[in-house]
């Protein structure tokens, strides 16, 4: 056990297994061939897949002072970055799709089905490789990006109008996925928006009675899903079904929403932000490298939740090589996702592997890397005397004694009063409700149906090219991020008034 560092806890995850988690940590020995600098050392604890990110603060340091020199010195570096994982996001995409979901895993050997599966997380870690060099940029205190914003818009910008600045600069005039999705699904809704009767059935009517009474809009879901199934998976899914999407038809009827006039407002939307950005780079009248920053930050706001977008997709189609080993291992599709990658390259070849073993590595492991090249994956008691020994503790218990006001950053002015629900996993969704308010550690693409409800959203962590931060401005839903501990002082069923656009929220039942 490598005990020589002193290791903080610097983000938190969700529904992140054990295959992801090896993986991940891995990355970062590829930094110095693929990046050219030194490799950060990051590893991650898990407890039943609630993970926290391990980061020892030097490493980042110094990547971080070695990555912003190469940008200094290559204004366009960061650009190439982006376009480098996008290229190599969907040549992955295309591999594991040729390789695992158009394929007869039955037919294969174990030796092939592991050796389909080393090559899968080569190409995944090598996307998160170059994918996190833009975390390590723009992540908490070590802020290229939004720094360089904040310097730009405090020294050329009024005070009252920063805000507008920030949105106009840090909004993408290109779609993500989960835009193409809801692009898509308003044009096939608007199909039979005409139609009084389709409406009310919509609504009323069980999933079964919409499948007999209307066939085609209900074979226009069925490969709406077919298309976008994906891109709410994340990690570990579960993929959307039929089902999923016909909620967010019945979520746009609920809110009155005409899906043609919506169409319309997403383009015009998109022609005043651009109308805007020239205007306001014409008053700023910005230096080169002011420019490069101004243009960069739409950029890396598109490109980041598109590089995890890739990764989902691939994650995706891995589901069936996982259920095919699990078959012949008779595992769970969790269990196998709880089996580091030893443990399948043996169970493959003898036909055995300890199901016990793999509940041990869900229930609570590490994952760290070690000197050697690889990464130690300690679970029980080895695991926690790890954590005793190289984490500092964590002292956000003593920060939340008596709180009635909890403050943080505006994503997205606005106010609004609620019930606060804590919705971290898909699972947490139900409990939400139309008005409530959302509170999550930090918010993912597998509970954007929860945030499609919320009045506000709160996050302990994040930034302003964090997921709760695109989500809430493409909803338009009042959003204070960063707040640190807000998870840990709210419970569900309090009342709480919130005023993104300060920043603050009050606890007041």
């Amino acid at each position: 056990m490598n005990k020589k560092y002193t290791l903080e806890i610097v983000a938190g995850d969700f529904n992140s297994p054990l295959a992801r988690n090896e993986i991940w940590t891995s990355a970062f020995f590829k930094f110095p061939e693929l990046l050219g600098v030194n490799r950060v050392i990051l590893g991650i604890a898990s407890h039943q897949n609630k993970i926290d990110y391990l980061d020892y603060v030097p490493s980042w340091e110094q990547c971080h002072a070695e990555l912003k020199a190469k940008i200094l010195a290559n204004n366009n570096y960061i650009e190439e970055l982006i376009d480098k994982f996008i290229s190599h996001g969907q040549k992955m995409n295309q591999w594991t799709e040729d390789n695992f979901l158009n394929v007869d895993l039955k037919s294969l050997s174990g030796e092939e089905l592991f050796r389909r599966l080393k090559v899968f997380s080569d190409l995944q870690s090598t996307e998160y490789a170059i994918g996190v060099a833009l975390v390590i940029l723009d992540f908490q205190g070590f802020s290229f990006v939004e720094n360089n914003l904040d310097k730009i818009f405090k020294e050329k910008v009024p005070q009252q109008d920063r805000a507008e600045y920030y949105r106009v600069f840090t909004q993408p005039l290109n779609n993500s996925f989960a835009q193409d999705q809801e692009e898509d699904l308003l044009r096939l809704m608007k199909k039979y928006y005409d139609n009084q009767n389709w409406r009310n059935d919509v609504l009323n009517k069980s999933q079964k009675d919409l499948e007999n009474l209307y066939s085609d809009f209900y074979k226009d879901l069925r490969n709406h899903t077919q298309k976008y199934c994906w891109v709410y998976y994340v990690y570990a899914g579960p993929a959307f079904s039929e089902h999923n999407f016909l909620d967010f038809v019945k979520d746009y009827l609920l809110r009155g929403i005409n899906p043609g006039e919506q169409l319309k407002s997403f383009e015009e939307r998109k022609k005043t932000i651009l109308f805007e950005k020239e205007k306001y780079l014409e008053f700023l009248n910005p230096t080169e490298f002011e420019r490069m920053v101004l243009n960069l930050a739409a950029k890396v706001v598109w490109a980041k939740p598109r590089r995890k977008d890739y990764q989902s997709r691939s994650y995706y189609h891995t589901e069936k090589l996982y259920r095919e080993i699990g078959r012949r291992l008779f595992l769970s599709l969790d269990q196998v996702r709880s089996c580091t990658q030893a443990m399948l390259e043996k169970g493959l070849k003898t036909g055995k592997l300890d199901g016990d073993k793999a509940n041990e590595f869900y229930n609570f492991h590490v994952c760290f890397p070690n000197d050697s090249g690889g990464v130690d994956i300690f679970s029980g008691q080895e695991a926690q005397e790890f954590l005793d020994t190289c984490v500092k503790k964590d002292k956000k218990s003593e920060q939340v004694k008596n709180v009635k006001e909890i403050n943080g950053v505006c994503a997205c002015p606005g106010k609004a009063k609620g019930v606060v629900r804590i919705v971290n996993r898909a699972i947490d969704m139900e409990k939400m409700q139309y008005g409530d308010i959302l509170v999550s550690l930090a918010t993912t693409p597998s509970i954007v149906s929860a945030m499609k409800k919320a009045a506000a959203i709160i996050t302990d962590e994040g930034g302003l090219t964090c997921h709760a931060s695109i989500v809430s401005r493409e909803l338009n839903i009042p959003c204070v991020i960063g707040t640190k501990f807000a998870t840990q002082v709210l419970q569900d069923g309090r009342k709480v008034e919130v005023d993104a656009t300060r920043g603050v929220i009050k606890i007041i039942d």
